[in-house]
């Protein structure tokens, strides 16, 4: 696999990724968004993404991590994938509470620069209703948020997609504990570099796994 098309996947989506930076930089929100550094109620969630995110994400953790972390990662991964297997979205949706996302630790994400778009876009006006919303469990409480931010960031979301698309590459989503599960197949190193060649060749990535 060629590391020039390696390269030129991870740099559209740190651009897109730096685009959504300014763009929100740049927006005037009244009220101020209230999400700030380790403010975790919303990382109480099963996140989904799509394949350059998680690609990039594999690029990420493979940098960042020792072959120790990339196994507890492993194993912590397989773990809540086992949890949810057979669940639909809209139950694992409802039972969002209890279900930390893979990257929380110590209070923080643990994979900041490499967050997907779904994270990014997400935000909250008022910190005391996401404490209501996980302290009830009541995955449909009202949570009053800036729809522009969402907006900005599933366009450019869509528009690497419809992009990869364009290429014959397959473009979906998945969920990201699931996604992870496909990158640490058989070993971190080995799994992102299948999982990459695979996608930029044209093959299944997501739908290389049938069902979950």
């Amino acid at each position: 696999m060629s590391d020039r098309r390696i390269q030129a996947l991870r740099e559209v989506v740190h651009e897109s990724y730096a685009i959504f930076d300014t763009v929100l930089d740049e927006l005037d929100l009244d009220p101020p968004i209230a999400c700030k550094s380790g403010c975790i109620h919303c990382c109480y969630n099963q996140v989904a993404l799509t394949e350059p995110e998680a690609l990039v994400l594999g690029l990420h953790l493979l940098e960042t991590r020792d072959s120790k972390r990339l196994d507890d990662l492993s194993a912590k991964t397989e773990a809540l994938v086992g949890s949810l297997n057979g669940k639909s979205w809209q139950d694992i949706g409802m039972a969002r509470h209890r279900l930390p996302c893979l990257f929380l630790e110590n209070g923080n994400c643990s994979v900041y620069p490499a967050r997907p778009w779904a994270c990014r876009g997400w935000n909250s006006v008022d910190v005391n209703m996401c404490l209501e919303s996980n302290l009830s469990e009541n995955a449909l409480t009202l949570i009053e948020n800036h729809p522009v931010t969402r907006l900005v960031a599933d366009s450019l979301q869509k528009g690497v997609l419809r992009g990869a698309s364009d290429l014959g590459l397959e473009a979906g989503y998945l969920l990201m504990s699931r996604a992870v599960s496909l990158l640490l197949e058989g070993g971190a190193e080995k799994g992102v570099r299948n999982c990459m060649e695979d996608w930029l060749l044209g093959r299944p990535f997501f739908a290389r796994k049938k069902s979950w």
